[in-house]
């Protein structure tokens, strides 16, 4: 048996396209970038963008790769919701708030956290899916 070592970008696609689709945030553009990070959504633009890192993607990295998807597949279910300036506003007040009581910007953000909780929750039936379908 073959055991697939990474997953190919037209499966990587069909996995980011559905996720986009079913939550309802099909308008959002995907790029790759270089950046530090694995993914952000960048709320001006409506496009998440994927680090380079995420070119080629182990099938040990897949659990990692899902939830970090639905984490800002979160953000764009959120700045659809309360409009992309709206949003913006709040995630930067609640940063501010953050910063002005010592806290971690990011870590303590509320925004954060519920996106990650978001991606952790629901990481489990996506990767059972995506497996199920052969798309790793």
């Amino acid at each position: 048996m073959l055991i697939k070592e990474f997953i190919s970008q037209q499966n990587k696609s069909q996995i980011i396209s559905t996720l986009l689709n079913h939550y309802k945030v099909h308008s959002v553009k995907v790029k790759m970038k270089s950046m530090k990070d694995y993914a952000h959504f960048d709320v001006d633009r409506g496009t998440l963008e994927l680090s380079t890192k995420y070119r080629t993607i182990k099938t040990s990295q897949i659990k990692e790769f899902i939830i970090t998807i639905l984490h800002e597949i979160y953000h764009a279910m959120d700045a659809k919701k309360y409009g992309w300036r709206k949003f913006k506003d709040m995630y930067e007040m609640e940063m501010n708030y953050r910063i002005a009581n010592d806290q971690d910007e990011y870590k303590d953000n509320k925004y954060e956290i519920a996106a990650e909780k978001f991606g952790q929750q629901n990481y489990r039936k996506w990767f059972q899916k995506f497996k199920k379908e052969g798309l790793f």
